[in-house]
């Protein structure tokens, strides 16, 4: 196989397992509650923001993040706290207290970061934008905002094949799922950040 077809495959599968696209699924169930209007924001805004944050992070992250002194332990507590907060509220209400806030600060705040983008995304990019020739990590990154922009513009039509007891069930299932997910970040930022203490 070509060497850029194979950087660019490696890219794409690295990237797209850590995403995730189809985790999110039914944490959006929560908020867009078949309301078209709010499907649509979460459709441009996902469209929009998530290639342009990933753009960033491979342009700029790893001088801005030295520039700032903020490390990858550190983005990684953070935003583990966040999913934390959220699991909670969704294992004991059935939806996050935050979702009463604008849909589009919620689509961003934690949907698309740290759910979609998080320490690991960025981590990847970053590692990605000093391994690769930029213009193949440009292309991957773009091949993955397409396919979780399609997963996302069609996740209605997956959870209208659910039905709304089978999302119930996974949203509070997936509660866990995000708890045991927020822990594991939180615990890899102290781990890290120890680390670092070396």
């Amino acid at each position: 196989m070509d060497s850029t077809l194979l950087n660019i495959t490696l890219m794409v599968t690295q990237l797209l397992a850590i995403i995730d696209p189809l985790g999110v699924i039914p944490l959006l169930s929560l908020i867009t509650k078949d309301s078209i209007d709010v499907i649509n924001k979460v459709n441009r805004l996902v469209g929009i923001a998530l290639p342009t944050l990933l753009v960033f992070f491979a342009i700029i992250g790893p001088p801005l993040f030295q520039l700032l002194h903020i490390k990858i332990h550190d983005l990684k507590i953070a935003g583990g706290i966040i999913l934390l907060v959220i699991a909670i509220d969704i294992l004991r209400e059935g939806i996050p207290k935050t979702a009463t806030i604008s849909p589009e600060e919620f689509i961003f705040v934690p949907i698309i970061t740290p759910m979609l983008i998080g320490p690991g995304a960025i981590t990847a990019v970053m590692i990605f934008s000093i391994t690769y020739p930029f213009w193949q990590v440009l292309l991957s990154l773009l091949i993955v905002s397409g396919i979780t922009y399609m997963v996302i513009r069609y996740s209605q039509y997956i959870l209208s094949k659910l039905g709304s007891n089978m999302l119930k069930l996974i949203a509070r299932f997936m509660s866990l799922i995000i708890a045991a997910w927020a822990i594991s970040l939180v615990m890899s930022g102290i781990e890290d950040f120890l680390k670092h203490l070396e």
